[in-house]
């Protein structure tokens, strides 16, 4: 049998234990057990924000780095480094310039013009510090498969630093200086969770513990506060873990940017419209991010670089209002390449594909985000390919969780001229002549790695649709507050997400401008208000007619502030049609006849149709199995008997999920014909 949420797997007696030892509701503690937070101390540093952080020197490679760039800001030698256009590269390229520039040292940025340049550390690139007077180059977010530029910088005897996230090739780097990476690190799946902009932060904190001093006007805290808030920026814009290290990260930097005053900052979420005292990990994503990455997909990312880095208004304001226009290009050009890539895709391997290449003449700047929603849109791996004018697609892919984009691609190196990145993301390039085998390969190598990976024996938790099930009695300001502490949210650390039903829908209400519903949602004797925006047209007409009463929903809690007064409010992101079989009504009509000594199999049957409910034999089994696992009732020769215990919720039962998962039908569903019309 296949459940509808994870918790179902955890054992009453653990969370009973877990909730008793810490102190809190033992449903809160059904959703640690079920994201596998299993000891206590683990759950109390989850909880109650208690990761510690990793020393920076658990690096391999990390004092020798700090030894060489402490020594060439002694020097005042020429320190040049080399980032990247995305999120992650700017705010690392900015983490470590801000601390160079503290120092009082020497030094020059350079990141790469998308187009142009291409991505990372190349021999045109060294040529090009050589030029600035450069003696050594510290590479952020990148390098790590930059061989032939490290050996093009030893010819000129400058000297290579590297730090980076992505995948190492298999050859080491031996020409490198020093290689600040995961892979030579004590713990190197730990360190695997940190961004670009991690990596680069733990730098500076090596250079502060090796010489804390420090000449400038900003004071440390400041400055510090500066740097984690820039590593924060760095790890939600790059989809890293939400685990560990990486939580504190977040959830410390938020607040070091919450508070942070300096101009170029400030003008970028008012031009986000984002309220900086109230800043989270879904403005970052949504409005902070978009900004940022714009101008490296339409144009230069250095304009975004220069805006974190200004220390004056006047400066910033010119530098936002350029992002800001840069943003409207992208959203434009974006809009035009998903349509087109969509209809293409469903052209070439119809509605539902297990991995996807779309190609298109669209600005490189924009695939990125095209790969991303194509994921969405289709649920299966994607990469989207823009065609140069020199012959060569260029393109970036994005995968869901449980795929390593990185090694599906690496499979199919033989068509490729280059590729590089990570599980979630990656970059590529190839000539248009092994396009079609390449879309061949693709699929393949996705297909083997899925098969690889499977275990037959396992639940998939890809069918589950929530965490857990939520009672309406149970929702209120308390769960609301033990649910903020699973955050911040993120890849390995996914919003709570809960099953709401089977439950009535007594009125459903148009908000704003019509393509959003206030519910009201009726379980037992509790009512209690849903909001569900931006719903599927078929649904809003089903929900506003009346037509189902019945339904399901997957909700997440969240804050609701409205004239200072603070309530928990129910987010509906999915909706369904529940029929008349999975009703409480039908359980409660058995269960008395049970009481009062009906207890065979066919005498229910009658009974039921002698009071006018229609009953088929597999339902009754259904319900009757149900009671029997929950310890309502035991069966011997064929009779039932009822057995007086503890209260339990008929959706803690295994069977009973089955009966609700066979009985779900998407609200927007235009093949669903049933009634699902109330109790």
């Amino acid at each position: 049998m296949q459940p509808l949420w994870k918790a179902a797997g955890v054992p009453n007696e653990d969370a009973a234990c877990l909730a008793e030892r810490l102190g809190l509701p033992t449903r809160v503690a059904r959703w640690l057990l079920a994201r596998n937070i299993v000891g206590e101390d683990e759950a109390r540093r989850f909880l109650f924000a208690r990761e510690a952080w990793t020393d920076p020197f658990d690096f391999l490679d990390m004092r020798g780095a700090v030894d060489r760039i402490l020594a060439a800001v002694r020097d005042r030698e020429q320190i040049v480094i080399v980032g990247d256009y995305d999120v992650d590269g700017v705010t690392a390229s900015a983490i470590l310039a801000s601390e160079l520039e503290a120092r009082g040292a020497h030094w020059h940025c350079i990141i790469p013009e998308r187009v142009a340049d291409g991505y990372g550390l190349a021999p045109p690139l060294v040529e090009r510090a050589h030029q600035l007077g450069g003696t050594l180059i510290v590479t952020v977010d990148n390098g790590i498969r930059a061989q032939a530029a490290l050996e093009a910088a030893g010819k000129i005897d400058i000297d290579v630093i590297v730090t980076d996230h992505h995948e190492p090739v298999d050859e080491l780097l031996t020409s490198a200086f020093a290689v600040v990476h995961y892979s030579r690190h004590a713990d190197p799946e730990r360190a695997r969770a940190l961004s670009g902009a991690g990596v680069a932060w733990k730098l500076t904190q090596a250079m502060q513990a090796v010489d804390p001093r420090r000449p400038g006007s900003t004071p440390a805290q400041f400055h510090e506060a500066w740097l984690m808030g820039l590593a924060a920026l760095g790890a939600v814009s790059d989809m890293m873990p939400m685990r560990g290290e990486n939580r504190r990260l977040v959830r410390e930097g938020l607040m070091a940017l919450r508070s942070c005053q300096r101009p170029g900052w400030l003008l970028l979420c008012e031009r986000a419209r984002v309220d900086v005292s109230k800043l989270s990990v879904s403005d970052i994503s949504w409005r902070i991010g978009p900004r940022v990455n714009a101008a490296g997909r339409m144009a230069h990312a250095g304009t975004a670089f220069s805006l974190l880095m200004a220390e004056q208004r006047s400066q910033a304001a010119d530098l936002a209002d350029e992002i800001e226009r840069l943003n409207v290009q992208r959203r434009q050009a974006t809009e035009r390449a998903t349509q087109e890539a969509i209809a293409q895709v469903e052209s070439i391997y119809g509605p539902s594909p297990d991995a996807v290449v779309a190609c298109g003449e669209w600005p490189l700047g924009v695939v990125g985000i095209v790969a991303a929603k194509l994921v969405n849109h289709f649920g299966c791996p994607a990469i989207a390919l823009a065609q140069m004018e020199d012959g060569l697609l260029r393109g970036s892919g994005r995968a869901p969780a449980g795929i390593s984009l990185h090694s599906a691609v690496a499979l199919c190196a033989p068509y490729l001229s280059h590729f590089g990145g990570h599980d979630a993301a990656i970059g590529c390039g190839l000539q248009m002549t092994h396009l079609a085998d390449f879309r061949i390969a693709f699929a393949r190598a996705v297909a083997d790695l899925r098969a690889e990976t499977r275990d037959v024996d396992a639940v998939s938790s890809e069918n589950m649709i929530a965490d857990d099930y939520l009672p309406l009695s149970e929702h209120g300001l308390e769960l609301l507050d033990w649910a903020q502490r699973f955050a911040p949210f993120g890849p390995e650390n996914e919003p709570l997400q809960l099953f709401v039903g089977p439950v009535e829908v007594r009125q459903a209400t148009k908000l704003g401008n019509g393509s959003h519903l206030r519910l009201r949602l009726v379980e037992g004797g509790v009512e209690q208000d849903a909001v569900w925006f931006q719903v599927p047209p078929l649904a809003a007409a089903r929900l506003e007619s009346g037509l189902p009463q019945v339904c399901a929903f997957l909700v997440e809690i969240e804050e609701n502030v409205w004239q200072g007064r603070r309530t928990a409010q129910l987010l509906v992101r999915r909706g369904w049609v529940l029929d008349a079989p999975v009703l409480r009504s039908r359980f409660a009509a058995v269960y008395r006849l049970l009481r009062q000594g009906v207890t065979g199999v066919q005498a229910l049957l009658h009974a039921l149709r002698d009071r006018g409910e229609v009953c088929a034999p597999q339902e009754l089994a259904a319900i009757l199995a149900t009671f029997v696992e929950l310890g309502f009732a035991a069966e011997r020769d064929g009779a039932y008997h009822v057995i007086e215990g503890k209260k339990r919720d008929l959706r803690d039962a295994m069977t009973y999920q089955s009966l609700v998962r066979e009985h779900l039908s998407p609200l927007d569903d235009a093949e669903w014909t049933g009634s699902g019309l109330g109790e």
